[in-house]
């Protein structure tokens, strides 16, 4: 019976593939090959230790204390200390500490709580994600009458506000719901009140957009490690050199795999500190901000919406 790589034995059906799939120079140790799969490995012995120190000396990169690394990102150019807030991102928790510790602990209740703030208290405004979503979503985008294309409105959401907004915030957008029901609350009263990014804000999404980059191409080189040192292996049992390769690449990979993590438990701490903070300081926004009404955006202008920008009308 074959041996996989780690130790497991194969079932016989992996064994009749590889045998009668791989050349049999493979199956009987590779031929010249195995003392370049040698080299390989021996040059993955030399960088394996090196990533594994740094996914372990990058600990507190995923962990709330990450957040302050926010402030090596400049702010966008045209923001200014509050960008129209009553008051900064910085100093609302402060100001809002029960809000702001509510949101990050709890999550979907504290955007509730937002979108409610956000509505001014008129849940009969209320749509399902404000129309910001409407149209062709997953596969719909790529096939015309697939699933899912999203029509606010459509679905009787002034009948029951609440449980519609209860269902956004917890299951409707997937593992995210609560991020995507915070997202559409913020650019909500964003163009309600003429209301720009706050520095500390552009920071945020600076630094998350440049860890999740790293943390995605990371992932990639790790999957493609864990992939090729296990056909080695399978493929080349009695290689010396393969198997050895086999082995380095597998320890190459999982230390790409920790550095990954580490990165996206990072990401999603910067995240949720910053949620919270928004939250407090939409808060504060609704109470002692300056009320402007809601603006009508001219239907040929909907969609600018998804790049965020504000219209000004003289």
């Amino acid at each position: 019976m074959r041996i996989l790589p780690g130790g497991a034995e194969a079932p016989q059906f992996v064994h009749d593939a590889i045998s009668s799939t791989c050349p049999e120079c493979w199956l009987e140790g590779c031929g010249p090959l195995d003392s370049c799969f040698g080299a390989t490995a021996d040059a993955l012995e030399c960088l394996s230790p090196f990533a594994e120190s740094f996914a372990a000396a990058i600990w507190c990169c995923g962990s709330p204390i990450a957040f302050p690394l926010i402030y090596c990102f400049d702010s966008d150019p045209h923001t200014n200390e509050t960008s129209g807030w009553a008051i900064s991102m910085q100093q609302a928790p402060a100001r809002e500490p029960l809000m702001c510790c509510f949101s990050m602990v709890c999550l979907p209740c504290g955007q509730y709580f937002v979108r409610r703030r956000a509505l001014g208290g008129d849940m009969t405004q209320y749509r399902l994600w404000q129309g910001y979503h409407d149209g062709p979503q997953c596969c719909a985008r790529r096939c015309e009458g697939a699933p899912i294309t999203i029509r606010s409105g459509s679905y009787r959401e002034q009948d029951c506000p609440n449980a519609f907004l209860c269902l956004e915030v917890t299951f409707l957008g997937g593992l995210c719901s609560s991020c995507c029901a915070f997202d559409v609350s913020r650019r909500l009263m964003k163009e309600e009140r003429d209301l720009g990014t706050d520095p500390t804000e552009a920071r945020q999404e600076k630094c998350v957009d440049f860890a999740g980059g790293i943390a995605s191409s990371i992932s990639q080189w790790a999957c493609c490690l864990q992939v090729t040192s296990c056909c080695v292996g399978c493929c080349a049992p009695d290689g010396e050199g393969a198997q050895e390769c086999s082995a380095e690449g597998r320890r190459a990979s999982r230390a790409c795999w920790s550095i990954a993590r580490t990165l996206y438990k990072g990401m999603w701490a910067i995240k949720i500190i910053a949620i919270g903070c928004m939250s407090a300081q939409m808060t504060q926004e609704d109470e002692h901000g300056k009320q402007i009404p809601l603006k009508t955006a001219p239907d040929s202008m909907k969609m600018e919406r998804e790049n965020d920008i504000s219209y000004h009308q003289y």
